[in-house]
């Protein structure tokens, strides 16, 4: 179901942790037609993925999915159920270099990912998402604007291969996306992660 989207998930993990990332992920994938329901004990609920509780927490829930997952790291957790039942093919990830880099990835058509961090910080940020995301492979593209060379050596550093992506194009064909953004830099990630 991942290629038309519309899918429902239900998060049935309450732990502190796995709620700030069910919090920051919501909004993005409710824009890309992906809900993450949070219900309540005893009610009943259809969906397509269930994200179970870690060991030794009490299941008190009515969930009829199609697939469920489970697993301790909850970043890892809601990105297999945004994959369910299978894995995702591929994970592009783009880099819009600047006084801050802007990223955005992208596991195949889903939009997973938005941030701008300090240039510095783009390697250990791009490794991160590449093992918690579990696609089977990664492409990166680093646009190769002002910024570039910091951001480079921070790829460089974690051993990420990346691609040198033109920016000239970004500003004028942006990629059309469902998610609004308005940030142009962080617009400028989101084409530049789609570089061919």
């Amino acid at each position: 179901m991942v290629g038309g989207l519309a899918r429902v998930i239900a998060w049935l993990r309450g732990d502190p942790e796995s709620l700030m990332v069910v919090k920051s992920l919501k909004s993005l994938l409710e824009a890309q037609d992906v809900i993450v329901l949070l219900p309540d004990p005893g009610v009943k609920v259809k969906c397509d993925v269930v994200v179970e509780p870690i060991e030794g927490a009490p299941l008190e829930f009515h969930v009829e999915a199609r697939a469920s997952i489970r697993d301790p790291d909850p970043w890892r957790a809601i990105f297999k159920a945004l994959s369910a039942p299978g894995v995702f093919k591929i994970l592009r990830v783009g880099i819009d270099p600047g006084a801050r880099c802007s990223i955005a990835a992208y596991a195949d058509n889903i939009l997973v990912w938005l941030e701008k961090v300090e240039c510095r910080k783009v390697g250990p940020r791009v490794k991160w998402l590449v093992e918690v995301v579990e696609a089977e492979s990664y492409k990166v593209n680093l646009g190769g604007g002002a910024g570039f060379e910091e951001a480079a050596i921070s790829l460089s550093g974690e051993s990420l291969a990346f691609t040198i992506a033109l920016e000239s194009w970004t500003t004028s064909r942006p990629v059309q996306s469902k998610v609004n953004v308005k940030d142009p830099d962080l617009l400028a990630a989101m084409t530049i992660a789609l570089y061919r």
